[in-house]
């Protein structure tokens, strides 16, 4: 039986899981670019989940539980619960994933400059220095939206807040829908799928919770996000038939009953 998802490993006693789509994913990638291509794409998703236990190990040291961190082809979630409710700790578990993406970065520079596989070190070097920026933008579902939230929080209300957010993410989901759209990338086109919906949905949270709704529990809960830069070169077609799944796996994942306005 085909599972949504495997189990891969345990860090610091967070579940590490990979989808189901990212194995298919680097499976094509192995028959269509060979070893290289393979080394390169794992490469990624070792450096995601390296991002996203940054963000897991602050947040278990602000008192957070981190379910697990899930793998898929368009980046990685962590999923953590008990969000601390102080601003700036909730910055600090964000802005801590951008972190390691940098200090990596760095890390790969170095051993591009030893000669050692150079051209393979550069190349990681360079994903993780847009992996690390692109996510600071200040827009939900990337971590620049969780820190701008939290520095004006204070200024305009947690609610106010994740709307300016939320809208700054659909904004530039739109335009990288557009651009993927005329230049014939379809990862590009799922990126900016993915942003939209998961922009809307945090807003709905926050509203759902600050209206007191009842679908939305008094624990509070996050999926920390981490998508890579719009870096992707045009998809063959055989990927299309996963796009369906794809799609309804992230609606379930990320959809809710909507607030009443």
């Amino acid at each position: 039986m085909i599972k949504r998802s495997y189990n891969l490993t345990r860090v610091m006693g967070i579940p590490i899981r990979v989808h189901i789509t990212l194995i298919a994913l680097l499976l094509f990638v192995a028959f269509s670019y060979g070893v290289p291509g393979l080394l390169i794409s794992v490469g990624v998703f070792v450096s995601v989940a390296l991002h996203e236990l940054g963000h897991s190990w602050v947040a278990q040291r602000k008192g957070c539980h981190v379910r697990e961190i899930m793998l898929m082809p368009i980046g990685g979630v962590a999923k953590v619960s008990q969000i601390p409710s102080n601003p700036m700790d909730e910055a600090l578990i964000a802005a801590a994933g951008p972190a390691v993406s940098f200090l990596l970065a760095v890390l790969f520079l170095i051993l591009f400059s030893l000669r050692v596989f150079s051209g393979f070190f550069l190349h990681l070097s360079a994903i993780n220095l847009m992996l690390c920026f692109f996510n600071l933008l200040p827009s939900f579902p990337m971590d620049g939206g969780r820190i701008f939230r939290a520095f004006m929080t204070p200024r305009l209300g947690r609610l106010k807040s994740t709307e300016l957010a939320s809208r700054i993410g659909k904004i530039l989901s739109v335009s990288f829908g557009v651009y993927g759209l005329f230049n014939g990338r379809f990862m590009l086109i799922l990126i900016a799928v993915f942003i939209y919906n998961a922009a809307g949905a945090e807003y709905r949270a926050v509203y759902a919770q600050h209206a007191g709704d009842e679908w939305f529990t008094t624990e509070q809960q996050a999926d920390i996000h981490v998508s890579p830069p719009p870096y992707a070169r045009e998809v063959s077609s055989i990927w299309k038939g996963w796009q369906k799944k794809a799609n309804a796996f992230f609606n379930g994942l990320f959809g809710g009953p909507r607030a009443k306005r």
